[in-house]
């Protein structure tokens, strides 16, 4: 913050102001990527009154020979100095990516000057390579296997066919395991070919992490125990859910639900094809324009995509695109609504708006993937819809429309999330039994 906001940076955020209103010295650092933003860096600044640090890396993320671990970061040094003049107790680590400058080096290279290391995992590509868990367009057991995760990128990723991408992971396994993939010269094909030895990476570095971290942290049960799956001991990992930051949903009090003619439907998130957005223009194609509207509230992040999406939805006055929206106005905003629809495209590890949702006590209408089955209880306090399939959408929504009674007995269930208090209480005691 403030030049990047979203769920990581609110749960860092949450956490740090809280440790540092019970009176303890807290940093935060990240890194400064020379590739993407050219120029001087604002190597201190503060941010609500937490002191923030940059460090330089001149390295470029997409480089293969530095994404494919193969080369260390060139900051790894200023980023060590960093450390080295902190001198801090704990690091806690929140995201490790090489496309932001964040790896294992840098976690080890902390565990030098602090006692104690720890991780919270807010995304799955700790385990795997698309950050997805989904496999042929179903829900993947999140397992670490060289073959059928190679297959896999081939398949989300790239975009092969199904029989095509399983041919290429066959192949490519050959290639990396004879040693011509590495004499083979830089290029698209010869990213294509290493893909193995990408997946093998992800499983050593997990391994590496399990050894230099005091405890991993998950947001959900499902991602622990995928990381059990995986080979890391139980004892290691800790289970702390998600939860709303203290100021938001304050002074919120929930609607009763009064029945109209239109239900009302809202989305805030990223707009960008995982999010499946075009899920819901596909699905509004089957009602009329009294029967259903929704707010679509984001940031669009593939220009692409949004154009196609605005186009498809160009003659549907129910379908409302209506920009960004401060953070501390959300609950309020969604407190006007019936209903928060989130059609995901792949397994998002604890969505922070379902909380919000919660907060504001409307039910959410989500997708089945890992993250939203863990929050959603089906017909409690929401609804849940086929993996990627707009035609089960419109069931749940004409069942929305023809039992508009079912609404109001979902939001009586809906229970509040818990609030940051809590997670602050779960990670002190974390730090002060390690």
């Amino acid at each position: 913050m403030p030049r990047y906001i979203a769920g990581t940076e609110v749960y860092t955020h949450s956490l740090a102001k809280l440790q540092q209103d019970a009176g303890h010295q807290v940093s935060i650092i990240t890194p400064h990527i020379e590739h993407y933003a050219p120029g001087k860096i604002q190597d201190y600044y503060q941010y609500d009154g937490i002191d923030v640090y940059q460090f330089l890396e001149t390295a470029n993320p997409a480089n293969r020979e530095f994404y494919s671990g193969n080369r260390k970061p060139l900051g790894l040094n200023n980023f060590f100095e960093l450390i080295k003049k902190l001198q801090p107790d704990v690091v806690h680590f929140h995201e490790l990516n090489r496309s932001i400058g964040i790896t294992i080096e840098h976690l080890k290279l902390a565990r030098q000057i602090a006692s104690k290391i720890f991780i919270t995992m807010h995304l799955s590509f700790y385990t795997c390579n698309t950050n997805r868990l989904v496999k042929k367009n179903k829900l993947c057991s999140g397992q670490i296997i060289e073959l059928d995760c190679s297959a896999c990128t081939y398949n989300s990723i790239y975009k092969f066919p199904n029989l095509l991408a399983a041919l290429m992971a066959n192949f490519s396994v050959v290639m990396n395991r004879t040693g011509i993939s590495s004499r083979l010269m830089p290029g698209k094909f010869t990213t294509l070919v290493a893909m193995p030895s990408t997946i093998q990476r992800i499983k050593n570095e997990l391994k590496e992490l399990v050894e230099n971290v005091d405890q991993i942290i998950s947001l959900t049960e499902f991602y622990k125990k995928i990381l059990i799956l995986n080979g890391v001991p139980e004892k290691k990992i800790t289970f702390i859910p998600q939860a709303l930051a203290n100021a938001v949903g304050k002074n919120v009090t929930p609607t009763q639900f009064i029945k109209s003619e239109t239900l009302r439907l809202v989305f805030i998130g990223r707009i960008q094809p995982q999010k499946g957005l075009h899920l819901i223009i596909e699905a509004f194609k089957s009602f009329s324009e009294t029967e259903l509207s929704i707010d679509i509230y984001g940031k669009p992040e593939d220009s692409a995509y949004y154009k196609k999406c605005i186009a498809d939805s160009e003659r549907m006055t129910n379908i409302n695109w209506k920009g960004l929206i401060e953070g501390n106005k959300v609950v309020s905003m969604l407190s006007g609504f019936d209903f928060l629809c989130l059609p995901s495209l792949f397994s998002e590890m604890s969505p922070l708006v379902i909380q919000e949702a919660f907060a504001a006590g409307i039910p959410v209408l989500a997708s089945k993937v890992y993250g939203n089955m863990e929050q959603i209880e089906h017909k409690k306090n929401g609804l849940l819809f086929e993996f990627n399939s707009a035609s089960d959408l419109v069931v749940q929504l004409k069942k929305l429309i023809a039992q508009p009674e079912l609404i109001g007995k979902m939001k009586q269930q809906i229970q509040l999330p818990k609030t940051f208090d809590e997670v602050y209480k779960s990670y002190m005691q974390l730090y002060q039994s390690n």
